[in-house]
């Protein structure tokens, strides 16, 4: 999914194809966390009846706190980004200048799914009721 705000910011959220890369950059030890977003999928120009669609991908880059916060964003893992678009221009291995695109976020959010935010609930017992006390009659309750 991808989407245009009306400050000019984007919003993207899909899965990772791969693992974050996380390094620090510059004398002053900038955090930079770069990795891709598969946001949708486009219809194959060469269609046929079983043509494969083609995916849309959005190329991301955090800076500073939001870098240090994108670090951990493991393959498959889904998430929402915001950020402005920006074009820069670099020489490639083959010495053509090339172009290139990205979103520099400034907000990511990690998306956790229903099932596994039930399964760790289930596995650490955050909603054990050992501790609570067991009201046997309604004369002790104050409503």
């Amino acid at each position: 999914m991808q989407t245009k705000l009306s400050d000019g910011s984007v919003m993207v959220c899909g899965t990772l194809p791969r693992d974050a890369e996380y390094k620090t950059v510059g004398q002053n030890g900038s955090s930079l966390t770069k990795f891709s977003v598969k946001v949708g999928e486009k219809p194959n120009p060469d269609a046929t009846d079983n043509a494969k669609p083609i995916a849309v991908w959005c190329n991301c880059v955090c800076w500073h706190s939001v870098a240090r916060a994108a670090k951990n964003l493991k393959k498959s893992d889904a998430v929402l980004c915001i950020g402005k678009v920006e074009t820069r221009k670099y020489t490639g291995r083959d010495g053509e200048e090339h172009t290139a695109k990205e979103l520099i976020c400034e907000f990511v959010l990690p998306m956790v799914s229903v099932v596994e935010t039930a399964s760790a609930q289930a596995s650490n017992d955050i909603y054990s009721l050992d501790e609570y006390e067991d009201i046997l009659s309604d004369d002790k309750t104050p409503f």
